[in-house]
């Protein structure tokens, strides 16, 4: 069946260092009860056994919350999953991200991939800015994406370690990197100005899980933030073609291949007949849209916007994968090797020069893979730019000019635009029948 078109879809990523209150926070936000104390909220959202021994997210998991036009939120409390869709006229998708150092790529593919409109860092007020906070600061300074802050745990943290933690944030944020100064919510009205000026400020809220302190107020300043892109260009997007990008491959009992990502552009719908690619031999492939899930839902249609899985009417021998997309035969169908780059190091330890032959992981949009500096126009250190050309090392992929990218290689870590694409013609072959 076909739940009615929303108006609204917003992606909000959880970051912050391991044990901030991440998952917790996010559980208490869309099942509407309190935390015990002990993470019981953060079962929830956890995937696997050893994130549920460990209590830390190793994996990117995704829960939703619903505002209706006059602000009344529906989580899943008292509603069910088809009943938050009905009545929301927004909603707002969490994704989240985890801490550690250890699942890095994992927390970058997260925030590059899923292309959130907001992310919501988290700090834990007994330890202040420890960490991984400042890096994932860092990341979304690098990668444009507008940030809030919570600061969690006020409840069992003394009055002198709150001040302390809103000192060293409202520091860090005024900053040359930054240049967003904090306000602090302390009222609805608080809550209605950082919604209104989140592009100039930088919205702190002091929240409890267990006593449920200032949630209110976080909860009214969800229900008024708007999507990143402008409504011109929310308007361009969703009447051009259809284009989804591939941010996880399933196979499934009874219905083969599943890929799940989220639509870049345009509406797919039912029986739409797509290309996918580029596969290793630098071909795409013809498939036939079988069925669309959103949010564990049947739908006709997904539209820009939606992160959704999709099935496929006999895949045959083709086995896709993360990085790949799926396109209206409308598009040109190219794929990339190697591409040019304006590069800005971030981090490079010891002040030693990147040079031609440095290898490290690049990360373009839900493109994930190893590169190789093939040439640059000089050596650079912490602080330089250049203008490089990067080669991929594993498998073409399809890659787009004025894509923002982002490099790391241990402690090396470089932002950046892809300012020219060599492309491959490729050709779109039909799907052939599995043996």
């Amino acid at each position: 069946y076909q739940r009615r078109v929303r108006g609204t879809d917003l992606r909000v990523a959880m970051m912050g260092n391991v044990d901030a209150g991440k998952s917790t926070l996010c559980g208490v936000l869309t099942h509407g009860e309190l935390d015990n104390g002990s993470g019981r909220a953060r079962l929830n959202l956890f995937r696997h056994l050893h994130e549920i021994q460990s209590g830390h997210t190793s994996s990117i998991s995704r829960e939703i919350l619903g505002f209706n036009k006059h602000g009344t939120m529906f989580n899943y409390e008292n509603h069910s999953i088809e009943s938050i869709l009905d009545n929301s006229s927004k909603i707002i998708t969490f994704i989240d991200l985890a801490g550690s150092q250890k699942y890095l790529k994992t927390t970058l593919f997260g925030l590059t991939g899923h292309c959130p409109d907001y992310a919501a860092l988290v700090v834990n007020s007994k330890q202040g800015l420890v960490g991984t906070f400042r890096e994932h600061l860092g990341l979304t300074v690098a990668l444009k994406v507008l940030s809030f802050v919570c600061i969690t745990k006020t409840d069992e943290t003394s009055s002198t370690q709150i001040r302390r933690c809103k000192t060293q944030i409202e520091s860090i944020l005024k900053g040359p990197a930054v240049r967003r100064p904090a306000l602090i919510v302390q009222s609805l009205g608080d809550a209605e100005q950082a919604a209104t000026n989140i592009k100039t400020r930088t919205p702190v809220f002091l929240v409890s899980a267990v006593t449920g302190d200032n949630l209110p107020l976080l909860q009214h300043f969800l229900s008024l933030i708007q999507p990143a892109l402008s409504k011109e260009e929310r308007t361009a997007a969703t009447q051009a073609n259809a284009k989804f990008s591939v941010d996880g491959v399933l196979s499934v009992t009874g219905h083969g291949t599943i890929v799940t990502g989220l639509v870049t552009r345009g509406t797919i719908r039912e029986e739409e007949g797509l290309v996918m690619g580029p596969f290793d031999d630098m071909t795409f492939r013809s498939v036939r849209v079988s069925s669309i899930h959103c949010n564990r839902l049947p739908r006709r249609m997904a539209k820009c916007g939606q992160s959704v899985s999709l099935a496929f009417h006999n895949l045959g021998c083709a086995v896709p994968r993360k990085g790949m997309v799926l396109m209206s035969p409308e598009y040109e169908s190219y794929c990339v090797r190697e591409f040019a780059a304006d590069i800005y190091i971030l981090q490079h330890p010891n002040n030693s020069k990147i040079k031609v032959g440095f290898e490290g992981t690049v990360f373009i949009e839900n493109v994930r893979q190893k590169v190789l500096i093939t040439h640059m126009d000089r050596e650079i250190t912490t602080g330089q730019k250049a203008k490089v050309r990067l080669k991929f090392l594993q498998y073409p992929d399809l890659v787009e000019g004025g894509s923002k990218l982002f490099l790391r290689n241990g402690k090396t870590k470089a932002m950046g635009t892809v300012c020219e694409v060599m492309k491959i013609p490729t050709q779109i072959t039909p799907q052939q029948p599995a043996n």
